[in-house]
């Protein structure tokens, strides 16, 4: 009896400590939504051909890979976002931490500049990381808060584990995933305001609302 007691406060005291820290986990990146495909991801690879080596980048960009070991090839794409049914651009106009924000935004018949990313890649395109329209690296802003925790934006001066996506693809349809996190490209079409179809790097699964299609420039 003392015995099924002790066990019993055992579990009393795990459930205090496991569940508050459950629930802090589950609330630390966005909840998702319906799996795209309707299967399940596997990965992937973007098409590299006709790539580049990657430019020298200048001092004030000085390019380090620590992630991604080896050459790099470059191949300049749009970004499709399925979800928001437009063209990504990087908001260059934006102010703050808000500046070079990635955002899902740009109709089909009025791409420009800002809607063309460099892709590169030391494995084939199994690996990548984006060069923005500014000439930065998109950065995932994991150290953000709020609505704003893993903002996609152009700001990234070396490639690390916030530049750094894996490759997957359901049905025809592409993911970019951050490895470190485990989590993947999202447009959140339920922000409002400035936010709308903002970019973030905190799909918890390869879903509607993380769908890609890269169209090359």
């Amino acid at each position: 009896m003392r015995r099924s007691l002790v066990v019993m406060a055992a579990a009393v005291v795990a459930a205090v400590v496991i569940t508050p820290f459950a629930a802090a986990r589950a609330g630390e990146f966005d909840v998702v939504h319906a799996v795209a495909g309707g299967g399940q991801p596997e990965p992937g690879h973007i098409d590299m051909t006709g790539a580049t080596p990657a430019p020298v980048r200048d001092a004030a960009l000085a390019s380090s890979p620590t992630s991604v070991p080896g050459l790099f090839y470059c191949r300049k794409y749009r970004i499709w976002s399925y979800a928001a049914g437009r063209y990504v651009a990087e908001e260059q106009g934006f102010d703050g931490d808000q500046q070079n924000m990635l955002r899902a935004r740009t109709p089909a018949a009025q791409v420009g500049s800002w809607e063309v990313f460099e892709l590169c890649s030391a494995d084939s395109g199994h690996t990548v990381y984006l060069t923005a329209p500014s000439g930065y690296l998109v950065t995932a802003e994991y150290n953000f808060t709020g609505n704003a925790r893993g903002m996609l934006r152009g700001r990234g001066q070396w490639v690390d584990v916030w530049e750094t996506f894996d490759v997957w693809t359901d049905n025809g349809r592409y993911y970019l995933r951050n490895p470190s996190k485990g989590t993947y490209f999202t447009c959140r079409v339920d922000y409002t305001g400035l936010s709308y179809r903002m970019m973030k790097a905190t799909g918890t699964a390869a879903g509607s609302w993380e769908a890609l299609r890269f169209d090359p420039v």
